[in-house]
C-alpha cells in the first residue's frame, strides 16, 4: 500500500460501513459501542453508564455531518478519518493485522493545510494543531514536548481508525484503539 491508498481509504471510510459493533480502550474511556451513522449507543465498561447520542454537535468542519461521539470529536475523527486525506505527511505504510482483522498502519505528520475535525482533538496532534487551535500568537513548547509523529492504523475493510498512538515528544495527548466485534 502507497500513502494515496491511505488517503483513499480514509475517504471513504465512511461509505464504507452502515453499522459497527467495538470495544473502545483510551487513555481516559473504556467503552463497548454500538453505532449507527448519526447513532451511538455506549456503555462504559468501567461503571456501566449508558451512552445515548443522536447526531454531533456542529463543528466548523464542513465536509460532510459528523458521527456521534462518546467522547470528543476525536471520536467522530476516527469514524470518519476524512482529515487524512490532505495536510498530512504519510509514510512507513504497512500491512498488520489488529485484534485478527487486516489493517493499514502508518505514521502520519501534521502539515500546512491540515483540517480536522477539531483542532482541540485532532487525529494528528502537533505544532500545526495547535497553531490551528491558539492562534498564530500561540508559543509553541520547548522541542521534545509535542510528538513528532502519530502511528495511526486504518481497518482495511470499513476504513476507520482502530489504533492511534503518538511518538516523540514529551506531551503524550492520548492513544486509543478500537477492537471492531462487528462490521456491516
Amino acid at each position: 500500500m502507497t500513502p494515496e491508498d491511505v488517503r483513499r481509504l480514509a475517504a471513504t471510510a465512511h461509505e464504507r460501513w452502515t453499522e459497527l459493533e467495538l470495544v473502545h480502550r483510551s487513555d481516559y474511556l473504556d467503552v463497548h459501542a454500538t453505532l449507527r451513522h448519526g447513532e451511538l449507543d455506549a456503555v462504559v465498561l468501567d461503571d456501566g453508564r449508558r451512552i445515548r447520542e443522536h447526531e454531533a454537535p456542529s463543528s466548523s468542519w464542513d465536509v460532510r455531518p459528523l458521527e456521534p461521539y462518546a467522547t470528543n470529536y476525536l471520536w467522530s475523527a476516527m469514524l470518519d478519518p476524512h482529515e487524512l486525506t490532505a495536510g498530512v505527511e504519510i509514510g512507513d505504510v504497512r500491512r498488520s493485522d489488529l485484534f485478527g482483522r487486516p489493517v493499514v498502519v502508518f505514521t502520519a505528520r501534521a502539515v500546512d493545510g491540515y483540517d480536522p475535525v477539531c483542532s482541540c482533538c485532532p487525529l494528528v496532534f502537533s505544532e500545526v494543531s495547535e497553531r490551528l487551535e491558539h492562534g498564530d500568537d500561540w508559543t509553541p513548547p520547548p522541542l521534545g514536548v509535542l510528538p513528532t509523529h502519530v502511528e495511526l492504523a486504518l481497518d482495511l475493510e470499513v476504513g476507520i481508525v482502530v489504533s492511534k498512538h503518538e511518538r516523540g515528544g514529551h506531551h503524550r495527548r492520548g492513544w486509543f484503539t478500537n477492537e471492531l466485534l462487528r462490521a456491516v
